[in-house]
């Protein structure tokens, strides 16, 4: 089970730095395309690798590691210090951080569903100018109109919720600190995920995460994917209210409307790596036209060339 554990780690982490460089010397900005690559990197640990131990076994025994495989994890066998293998130092530190990663955000993830089943006994009537904002958003992105709650806190609060019919969870804070413009693009921002089942994406994303915690790879290509998620529902708000510029404005808002509540002070350096995040998605929009999709067949190329590389790699 460990050498297993192992190589999944090891399949993970060729996978990551091969779609990073392919991004990276491509310029691949497109957003779709970029999450279908992380989603690639992420699924050659997840789903190809135990599909190679089923097919293949004999890619488990000594013959296959000296005389076959590319990269063998035997090769740190040599390594030792007080009896201590490399390979195992290696493996047990990536595990660490694999662990750390998920429990990082699991946390935030945990207490954002309790928080959403207490605000539930919270509810405001639903003002009509907000209604018609909705109805006219979902119209300009091509869907159906989702349903709508507005919890009566003044704290801003707005999210797309729900797997099979999508709920739109706002505020009655966040309708006053928004401009109209701006919490139109806020709104075709979280119609967006909901005209594409987001929500549902966003779970399963946490599920395999917790089935692979100790694959730090996984766990990181699963926050780039989440990131290309938030992109690409910001262009969408851009493309239905016409302009880049209130759904960055709506962004910044919202990322600082907790900068002034005191924070520990893990919490302020945690949200000062969100606040950088949302900055750059703001220039990106600013910044940057709609980038072109990249041409299918490299999508298919990298998959078929990592799965011959993986197969020939073994812990």
């Amino acid at each position: 089970m460990a050498r297993g554990a192992a190589e999944t780690i090891l399949h993970g982490l060729v996978a990551a730095l091969a779609v990073m460089v392919i991004l990276g010397v491509g310029r691949i900005r497109a957003s779709e395309t970029r999450l279908a690559f992380w989603l690639l990197a992420m699924g050659c640990p997840v789903l190809f690798t135990p599909l190679c131990w089923l097919l293949f076994p004999a890619r488990a025994g000594e013959d296959f590691r000296d005389g076959w495989s590319l990269f063998s994890g035997n090769h740190f066998s040599l390594l030792t210090w007080h009896g201590v293998r490399a390979g195992s130092v290696c493996a047990f530190v990536l595990t660490l951080a694999g662990s750390l990663l998920y429990l990082r955000d699991l946390v935030p993830f945990v207490l954002d569903v309790v928080r959403g089943r207490a605000d539930k006994r919270d509810l405001a009537a639903i003002p009509e100018a907000l209604a018609g904002a909705v109805a006219m958003t979902a119209a300009a992105l091509a869907t159906t109109a989702p349903r709508l709650a507005v919890l009566s806190t003044r704290h801003p609060v707005l999210i797309c919720r729900g797997l099979r019919r999508p709920l739109i969870v706002t505020s009655a804070g966040l309708i006053e600190m928004l401009a109209p413009d701006e919490l139109a693009a806020a709104i075709a921002h979280e119609i967006s995920h909901a005209k594409r089942r987001d929500p549902l994406l966003g779970w399963g994303l946490m599920l395999v995460r917790g089935l692979f915690f100790f694959n730090p790879s996984v766990q990181l290509c699963a926050r780039a994917a989440v990131h290309e998620i938030e992109r690409r529902a910001d262009l969408a708000a851009a493309r239905a209210v016409g302009s880049p510029s209130p759904v960055a404005r709506s962004l910044r808002k919202l990322a600082g409307a907790g900068r002034d509540r005191p924070r520990p002070a893990h919490g302020r350096a945690w949200h000062g790596f969100r606040l950088a995040a949302i900055e750059e998605r703001c220039r990106a929009l600013e910044g940057e036209s709609e980038a072109e999709p990249a041409p299918g067949w490299t999508l298919a190329a990298t998959a078929i060339g990592l799965g011959v590389i993986l197969f020939f790699t073994v812990a």
